[in-house]
């Protein structure tokens, strides 16, 4: 769906992507973790992996249910706001994403590699969500001006027609 509303509406086929990726990351980690719990209580771990994939997929429904919620509010205070607020907290928020990635890779370890990946790609991808949103919405001579109401507007009616099963 991402792919499909790239060139119709860039601004919420980037909150689709990074919601399913999310989605799909707290999923993935809480049936991991459901299944390593249980693993020594199961003699043969099918037990432990259905109760694994039952709690993936009840994880995977109520962070996608919820983050369609944000995105919903996002979306809203984006709409009241106007697109220079947004690049202000766009900028914030990266801004502590930098701080925060540079104070978790100050304290690295090698064994503990897995665990800054996911941190070191949401970063990644903030701060070039922030670059991205700047020349889009406030640089009219950049070739890839949009309007930033039209494509608010747009997202939301998107996601209402989305929401109720259009």
């Amino acid at each position: 769906m991402a792919a499909r509303l790239k060139w119709e509406t860039p601004l919420v086929a980037i909150l689709v992507a990074a919601t399913l990726l999310f989605c799909l990351y707290l999923g993935w980690s809480t049936g991991r973790g459901v299944h390593a719990v249980l693993l020594p209580a199961s003699p043969t771990g099918i037990g432990a992996t259905i109760a694994g994939l039952i709690a993936g997929l009840a994880v995977l429904e109520l962070t996608a249910a919820f983050a369609v919620t944000l995105m919903t509010a996002g979306l809203q205070l984006a709409y009241d706001t106007g697109r220079h607020c947004m690049l202000a907290l766009l900028a914030i928020a990266s801004a502590f994403a930098l701080a925060g990635l540079a104070w978790r890779l100050w304290e690295f370890e090698t064994a503990a590699f897995a665990g800054t990946i996911l941190p070191v790609l949401g970063t990644a991808g903030l701060v070039t969500l922030t670059v991205w949103f700047e020349r889009t919405y406030l640089r009219p001579a950049y070739p890839g001006f949009r309007d930033f109401w039209v494509d608010v507007v747009d997202a939301r009616h998107f996601l209402m027609r989305s929401a109720h099963g259009e």
